[in-house]
């Protein structure tokens, strides 16, 4: 029972550091696992890491939609039905945010990023008409400071995105004494088990 209890406090210290070690720092929201018709305002939580979604002047104004018109926007994505501002706000700072996006017609699709309330930087861009399709795609992306917050807007009409692939800030290198603690508790469950094991 003392060695199963031993184990278990060995374990509780190796998984956070491990776990800090192991983080991808990417997540991509795809709106695959939502509902289609579900409108702004949602959250969809990925790896850890929370996105919320909500719409201006019309809180309803973004739904998730699935259909066909679209290159790069495949399965589900999140578009709006008038000329609306959508704002996403993550449960954790980011580094860097890229999206796919059609607008309804030539327009040019513009991102705020802020942290707490502060803006941080814009970015924009505009999109072109893949063969085959009407309306025009492109990517957006933003990569400057840390943020938590992206408030995106069309010049005009209408527009939809897909893929948002977030960067979360790098782990803290583990400190020595933390590396240390995991050598340690590595250590004294060979250890351990080595005292158990019947001599032949």
């Amino acid at each position: 029972m003392r060695q199963l209890l031993r184990s278990a406090v060995m374990i509780s210290v190796l998984i956070p550091s491990l776990s800090t070690l192991l983080h991808a720092g990417v997540v991509t929201f795809d709106f695959e696992a939502d509902i289609t018709g579900i409108p702004t305002q949602f959250t969809d939580t990925i790896s850890g890491l929370s996105a919320t979604f909500s719409s201006a002047p019309d809180v309803g104004g973004f739904s998730i939609q699935a259909f066909g018109t679209f290159q790069s926007l495949t399965g589900n994505f999140l578009m709006d039905m008038a000329p609306e501002t959508l704002t996403v706000v993550f449960s954790a700072p980011l580094t860097s945010i890229s999206m796919n996006f059609a607008t309804s017609g030539p327009a040019t699709l513009s991102l705020d990023a802020f942290s707490g309330g502060t803006l941080v930087g814009s970015n924009s861009a505009s999109g072109t008409v893949p063969a085959g399709f009407a309306a025009p795609e492109g990517i957006l992306s933003f990569n400057s400071g840390t943020f938590d917050t992206v408030v995106l807007s069309a010049s005009t009409g209408d527009f939809a995105v897909d893929n948002i692939a977030a960067t979360d800030p790098p782990p803290a290198v583990p400190e020595p004494g933390s590396l240390l603690l995991c050598a340690g508790a590595l250590a004294a469950l060979s250890f351990g088990r080595l005292r158990r094991r019947p001599i032949s």
